[in-house]
């Protein structure tokens, strides 16, 4: 009859042996979602291009484009018109 004791450390041990394969699988599975996603949009740690400055007219056409969309009030349309045209 088997030992209690050595039944109770050798299922430790597979239990252990079974967790280093999931996690073996698991950073596999996380490095492949990741190269999947690089090659999707980029590496997210490469330096990004300055973004262009808009001038005021391009952005008040895209507030209203916002607010075309319903997106932004009118109100806040004007607000932020007046604000580009403030800094012109």
């Amino acid at each position: 009859m088997p030992d209690p004791q050595e039944q109770m450390r050798q299922a430790v041990r597979d239990v252990g042996q079974e967790l280093a394969r999931a996690m073996e699988q698991a950073n596999r599975l996380a490095r492949q979602a990741a190269e999947d996603l690089t090659k999707l949009v980029g590496d997210p740690r490469a330096p990004r291009p300055p973004r262009r400055s808009d001038s005021p007219v391009e952005l008040i056409r895209e507030l209203g484009r916002l607010r075309d969309e319903g997106l932004i009030t009118d109100e806040e349309f004007q607000a932020k018109k007046a604000d580009l045209l403030s800094r012109v």
